[in-house]
Formats: structure tokens, sequence, C-alpha cells
């Protein structure tokens, strides 16, 4: 068996390349390479090195750390354009979908070109992760085999969710005005596949408003299950994400600067780390906030894990499901998130976790668990059993693999 596997998410540095979105394609990955050759089509940044030898060297890398029988192929994506008028600037992108940030990339004729291409070889099926890797597949006239691909965010929902409440109103107006064509470029997108995999249930109810419900099937995140950590004696919070991307920033931002001085103020012996890629683009990294640790990058994710008593996910934004709960509750610890950060997870608040929504809310949320050894005992291995029964990793490819055999 041969699948078309495309992606617009590269890794560029495999070490450090462990957010949940590339968590996510290695989850389809693990699944796919197991029944089948991959032919990996990988759209990249046009300043990348795309001689022969460069493209080897990457196959090899990417083929050793997935394990994997693969091949790889490498396209640049469309540069962006300066646009030369003021319908280039805020009208296209309302009336095109193809025409809107990110999807403009992958919509070139080179990007729809070098589809074809991979087309060439027969594959049997073909996985798109990613609505932007929907973009060649919408834009071809090729017969194509059978069209599966992962929405893992409703992308029109991230939009109007990342639009900044205190931004001008014809930034706003441009940012809303995209939603209908990009609810457009979705159900075109679903239409084509024979299964648009989602996060969760309640991801799949609500496209099932507008699209084939039949089309759809939840394929949640997933992560190898742990061992139920012990509760950790050190009043030590934790937060972990990449900060390239705009909601973990603020995410941390909203921690570090609406809770953390709550949290202090009522335990001064308290720590908070908040640990990822490119903390360099918080607000306030460089401040020396009294009691908070920027590690950057960190390897052993379990040493981290053991050092922390709660973890935090104060999630303002965005779609999908989130990672970095699921790999909290795979190791048992009590989690304070946000609804927006716990939404479509088989998790209830005071059941598995603790859903809290202000800066004051949640820091009693912290405070409490900080203090209350039993609570957070009882919300860890609550948390653990659902991990263990929802959202484990074996499962999950098994899952996958049913749904992807023809």
């Amino acid at each position: 068996m041969r699948v078309l596997f495309l992606s617009t998410t590269f890794p560029s540095d495999l070490r450090t390349y462990v957010h949940g979105n590339f968590k996510r394609m290695g989850l389809f990955v693990d699944a796919l390479k197991e029944i089948a050759h991959l032919d990996m089509l990988f759209y990249v940044r046009p300043d990348r090195d795309l001689s022969p030898c460069a493209v080897a060297k990457l196959e090899r890398a990417i083929a050793e750390h997935w394990d994997a029988d693969m091949s790889l192929t490498l396209c640049p994506k469309s540069e962006s354009v300066e646009p030369s008028s003021k319908w280039q600037l805020y009208g296209a992108g309302a009336v095109n979908f193809f025409r809107q940030n990110g999807y403009v990339t992958t919509s070139g004729a080179t990007q729809v070109q070098a589809f074809e291409r991979c087309l060439n070889r027969k594959p049997d099926l073909i996985f798109a992760e990613k609505l932007t890797s929907m973009c060649p597949l919408l834009l071809t006239r090729e017969p194509m085999p059978p069209v599966f691909f992962d929405l893992d965010d409703i992308e029109h929902v991230a939009l109007m969710r990342g639009v900044d409440p205190q931004s001008r109103w014809r930034s706003k107006l441009v940012s809303y005005a995209r939603v209908p064509a990009l609810c457009w470029g979705e159900r075109r997108a679903i239409r084509l596949a024979r299964r648009a995999f989602v996060c969760s249930e309640s991801d799949r109810t609500y496209l099932g408003r507008f699209a084939p419900l039949s089309r759809l099937a939840t394929v949640p995140n997933a992560v190898e299950i742990g061992d139920l950590l012990p509760v950790t004696a050190q009043p030590t919070l934790l937060f972990l994400g990449s900060y390239w991307y705009r909601p973990n920033v603020e995410a941390a931002e909203f921690l570090l600067h609406d809770v953390w001085p709550r949290v202090l103020k009522r335990m001064p012996d308290a720590s908070l780390i908040i640990a990822g890629v490119d903390p360099q683009n918080i607000r306030g990294y460089d401040g020396g906030v009294p009691g908070v640790e920027f590690p950057g990058f960190v390897d052993d994710l379990g040493e981290l894990y053991r050092r922390a008593r709660v973890v935090c996910a104060p999630i303002l934004s965005g779609g999908g499901t989130r990672v970095k709960i699921i790999e909290a509750a795979a190791h048992g610890k009590p989690v304070v998130a946000t609804k927006i950060g716990a939404e479509g997870l088989e998790m209830r608040d005071g059941r598995e976790l603790l859903l809290r929504d202000d800066p004051a809310s949640f820091a009693e949320a912290c405070l409490e668990l900080l203090k209350d050894s039993s609570l957070c005992e009882r919300l860890g291995r609550a948390a653990h059993e659902t991990a263990s029964r929802h959202y484990d990793r074996a499962n999950i490819i098994r899952l996958i693999q049913k749904h992807v055999q023809l």
C-alpha cells in the first residue's frame, strides 16, 4: 500500500519539534507507516535548501526519526506578495478562500504541480494534514484516490477567537469578513474527503451542522500513558508550550501578569515554571519576575512533571484540544484550565480538573491545589484514569488504521 502524505508542518528541528501540532501529525504517521509506504510532500519556507543533497539528508533524518519506510519531497510555499491595492489588502480574502493568509501559500501553480507529480506515483490513498494541505487537492483537476484529512482545528472558530477585541474596528472587520470564505473552504475540503478527522465529539457535532456527518470522524489527540506520579510537596506551578504560537503566548502572559501575582502574594514560597521554546516572545520574560523560571526547551519532560505540583492551561483562544492537558493527565498531575483550554476533552470540572476563566478564580484554584494534597491526588488519579480510557496512543493508532484501511 502507498500513501501520499501532505503537510505544511515541516519539522525543521526534530529535537525541539514536540509541540501539539507535531505530536498529532506523528500520531497519523505512526498509524500509516505500519500499513503503507509513505510518500511525504512537505510545503516549506521558500528559503529552505532544496538541493538534492539537502533533501536526501533530510529524508534520512526524518525516516530515522519516525522509523518509517518513506520518501521525501519538498516544495516551497508561495511567497506572500505585498498588496498593490486596498482590494488586495482587505477584500480578496473575503471572497476567495485561497487568497487568505496561510492558504495562499499552498494554492499557487507550483504547489499544485508538486502535488500532481506525486500523484504520478499512484498512491492508494491521500492523507492531508491540516486544511492548508488540502488546497492543492481542491485546485487540481487530476483524478485522485480516496482522500483523508485532519481538521485538527476548526479554522473559522480559531480565526474568530483570535481577533483582538482591543484592535481597531477596520482590523476586526477584515478578520470577520474572511469567515464565510473560510467556512466554504472547510466545507469543500470535508466533502472532498472520504473521512475528515477532528479532535473531539463536540467539534464533530458542530461541523455536522453544515457538512455531512458521515464524512466526519473523531480522532482524539493522544499520548503514551505514563506512571501515576506522586503529589510533589514543593509548591510549583507549570505551564508548558511553544511560544511562537500566539495562543500560548497569550496564556503565558495571562498566567504571568494576572494570575501569578495573586498566588505569590498568598504563598511567597511558591514557584512558577514557564517551559518551552521561544520564551523571549512572552512579555515580561526578561523582567526578573520573582519566583518565575524560564528553562526554555526541556528534553526530559518526565522530570519536569515530577517537579510540578499543578499544571496550568490558561488558554484564551485557538481551537482543537490541548495535548498539554492530556499529557499532564497521563502523568496524574492535577490541572487548572480555562474552559477554552479544556474544550472538547472528556474531563469535567471538579472531577478530573478545575476550570476557571477569570484571573482571581484561576489563582484561587491554583492556591487550593498547592495547599491540599488530597485534592491533588484525587484529581490526578481521576485524570489519569480518563487519559488511559480515552487518550491512550496505542488505541488511537488502531482507530486511525481502522478508518483508513480500504
